[in-house]
């Protein structure tokens, strides 16, 4: 998988770690153009919940939040909230179209790290959150 940038640099310089694929940053752009409701919003990386699998990655376009990381992929940008980032940084953004339908999909190399036992979203944030406040991240 190719990745068009993987180190980029948020407003405070500070570097975040999350790619798009070529594929990816293409469809976002064409998406953002045609679609009126997404023209001049960035593209937000969020978890939207977790299985025994690992979590349930959402890729839309939104408004930024004050907390909001934004960074710029030549010319697109996108936004992560300090929590998502916190679990998914090192990942990457891609475009699929193929037999499993048609949309964005996250790779994350660390997915292995939050596999296991299903917790309602309030118990595995508590104890995501707990492990990062110790310096344990996943």
């Amino acid at each position: 998988m190719t990745i068009v940038e993987d180190k980029i640099q948020d407003s405070s310089h500070k570097e975040v770690e999350i790619g798009l694929t070529p594929a990816a940053w293409t469809m976002a752009k064409e998406l953002s153009e045609a679609t009126e409701e997404y023209k001049g919003l960035p593209l937000r990386l969020y978890i939207e919940g977790k299985g025994c699998d690992g979590f349930y990655y959402g890729v839309n376009f939104d408004k930024a939040e004050t907390d909001d990381l934004l960074f710029e992929v030549d010319g697109l940008e996108c936004i992560v909230d300090p929590r998502t980032y916190l679990f998914c940084k090192g990942s990457t953004i891609d475009w699929v179209d193929d037999e499993r339908g048609q949309g964005f999909l996250v790779e994350n190399p660390k997915e292995k790290n939050f596999r296991g036992k299903f917790y309602k979203k309030s118990t595995w944030r508590t104890r995501l959150e707990a492990m990062a406040a110790q310096g344990s991240t996943p």
